[in-house]
């Protein structure tokens, strides 16, 4: 056909392949958007800012084999992230699922360390990621960006945790981003006892981040799970995220890690042309 057009040739060619993955899904939550892109050959920092930037989703991930691990690095629209857990569960998605890597266990080599992650039972995903050690702080810290709280935690550099009355409190938190630019963490989890089928709910806001309001963020659980094994002394939690689209995560304590673990489904794929 292209040579009855008087076309030279056809570029056949196609650059990384692209997944748009909903990770963390329920049965009525729609989880959070990631785009994981495959590399075949690394890419300059700036054209993967740039890639992150038109996709538009809070992470991007882009993975690259590496002998018998792979490299996975994650961007927001606007920065490189140190550990992102919904963009992780859905690169775990797309290698076991959609590639059908031949491999019972996924290691990662990333910022945060070496993590890894697997396929576990009735569909699950699991991974593991760096646990957090919480310390309660003064609720001054917030600066009363979440009005009434009943106590607040730090989580290392990257975390702050406010535990709010119930779940009605947490759903009707109404949060100015300018002020939560200004507590002392990338992350500010709000969290409550119970909710829906759950043992605790939250919301998180990452304005540090380019991030208002998070659909649903699996690195809160590094924190929330040392949270939870001292409140309740049960190693074992499950969490639903009351944003706009919803998620439900699940989380094992361990001493050094927490396995994360939650459901992911692909929306769409396709090439990128770069």
């Amino acid at each position: 056909m292209w040579q009855s057009l008087r076309v030279d040739s056809v570029d056949l060619t196609y650059g990384p392949r692209l997944w748009w993955v909903d990770a963390f899904i329920g049965e009525h939550e729609h989880g959070n958007p990631a785009v994981v892109i495959l590399l075949e050959r690394p890419l300059p920092d700036d054209e993967l800012q740039q890639i992150a930037h038109e996709m538009g989703v809070s992470e991007t991930a882009f993975v690259r084999r590496v002998g018998d691990q792979w490299s996975l690095r994650w961007f927001t629209p606007t920065t490189e992230v140190d550990l992102c857990g919904h963009a992780t569960l859905a690169t775990i998605h797309v290698l076991a699922r959609e590639l059908a890597v031949p491999t019972s266990e996924f290691y990662f080599q990333t910022r945060a360390g070496v993590l890894s992650g697997r396929a576990l039972r009735d569909g699950l995903l699991g991974m593991d990621l760096p646990r957090s050690y919480v310390e309660p702080v003064d609720a001054a810290v917030l600066g009363g960006a979440l009005g009434e709280v009943r106590e607040v935690f730090q989580a290392g550099a990257q975390s702050v945790i406010a535990v709010v009355e119930n779940y009605e409190t947490l759903c009707g938190l109404t949060i100015n981003p300018i002020d939560l630019f200004f507590v002392p963490g990338s992350l500010v989890v709000a969290v409550c006892e119970g909710g829906p089928g759950v043992d605790a709910s939250i919301r998180v806001f990452a304005p540090r981040l380019g991030l208002g309001e998070d659909h649903v963020t699996g690195s809160a659980m590094c924190a929330l799970a040392p949270w939870w094994m001292e409140r309740s002394g049960s190693p074992t939690l499950s969490v639903r995220q009351a944003s706009a689209r919803g998620g439900v995560m699940h989380a094992r304590l361990f001493e050094r890690n927490v396995e994360i673990a939650g459901l992911a489904r692909t929306f769409f794929g396709g090439e990128l042309r770069v």
